[in-house]
Parts: C-alpha cells; structure tokens; sequence
C-alpha cells in the first residue's frame, strides 16, 4: 500500500489540507500528537533537536510520502516537521486513522513495512555521519542518492539543506565538493551530479576537511 492510500482510509470530510510558507512549522517537537500527515506538494523536514544543542535532520518528506506515522503510538511529537519549501500537506486526524488501521490488517502491516524502511533510511543517515572526512561523507550520501551509468544525481535542494541532512557545515560541504571535483570523483554541471572513480585521491586532501 502506497503512502497516498492513508488518505483512502479515512472518510474525506476528515481530511483538510494545510498550507505551509517556507520555514513554517507544521508541529513542534514535544507538541501533543494530532495528525500523520501526507506530502501534496513541496517538501518538509523532520529536525529532532538534541540534550546538547545539536539538531539531526530524521527525514525529508517529499511529495506522494507520508509521514509522522509515529505519531500514532505516542503522546508527543519527538521531532519539528518544518516547510523546506512552500507546501501543501493533507492532514489524517490520528484517531480516525487508528480506527481505519483496526479495521484494515492489510493497511497495518503495510504501516508497519512503512516504519521499517523509515528505521533503515535513519540508521544509513547515522552511519553517514560517522564518517569522519567531509569528501568521503558526501561521496557516501551520493551514493545513496544516485541511478544510472554512470551515476547521476540531479538535484532538488541547494547543498546547505544537504549540509544540515548529513551533518556538516556550510563551509565543510563546499570545501569537501571542491576536493572531490579537483580529484575528479565527481562532476558538477547544471544542476546535475555525476559521480565517476577518478584519477585521484581524496585521502591527503580530505582531512583538513574533517
């Protein structure tokens, strides 16, 4: 089941949509739990801020997703959902969900596969950030992020939102994307990211960058 269909489960006149200006917070961390809620259009990016002040980026929720499913088994909302971009978002009240998924076995195992995939994709992101050096960390998310041959990524966010997602600096990330196209393990042209083997070494390069 696609995350559309927990629109199909709950009775329309349920449902309403919830515009969102860039930065706009949909919720709060800590904010009582009220809705899981589905990517319309634009994007948004669940932020989980931490005891020492730091942030980690959980998530970005992309048009056609569904997200906060988690919402569903607790009292609070353990991150921000926060507009990357202007947004439309629909709103699936929680308590008509939780009844929908009762009646529908089918749909709560298709949630459950859901919250699964959204456990794998957080775990690469905190493998991601234990890579010490800032070229090799990016190579790493590209990776993650590419298709084709040779692999190509064409990108949907500028590199600081990418920073923030991986867990480096503005600076750190373009320093890191200077070294990787002077030992040419990726090309940048128009938008558009080809990842290739190159000729070179980032090794010497990469640790003033950690």
């Amino acid at each position: 089941m696609g995350a559309s269909a927990w629109v199909g489960l709950v009775e329309p006149q349920r449902l309403h949509r919830r515009c969102l200006k860039l930065g706009e917070a949909l919720f709060r961390q800590g904010d009582p739990t009220v809705a899981v809620f589905h990517v319309d259009r634009g994007r948004v990016r669940l932020v989980r801020h931490l005891e020492d002040g730091s942030s980690v980026t959980l998530h970005v929720a992309r048009a056609g997703e569904s997200f906060a499913e988690a919402a569903l088994w607790a009292e609070a909302y353990h991150c921000d959902g926060v507009a990357e971009t202007p947004s439309e978002v629909t709103v699936i009240p929680k308590p008509d969900l939780l009844a929908a998924l009762e009646d529908n076995p089918q749909a709560a195992l298709a949630l459950a596969r859901g919250l699964a995939a959204h456990v794998r994709d957080l775990r690469s992101r905190l493998e991601l950030r234990n890579i010490r050096s800032a070229p090799e960390r990016v190579v790493a998310w590209l990776r993650l992020q590419v298709s084709g041959d040779p692999p190509m990524l064409r990108l949907d966010r500028p590199w600081t939102e990418i920073a923030a997602e991986i867990g480096l600096t503005h600076e750190a990330i373009y320093r890191a994307l200077a070294v990787l196209e002077r030992t040419r393990r990726l090309v940048r042209e128009d938008g558009v990211v080809t990842l290739s083997a190159g000729s070179g070494t980032i090794e010497d390069a990469g640790r003033k960058d950690r």
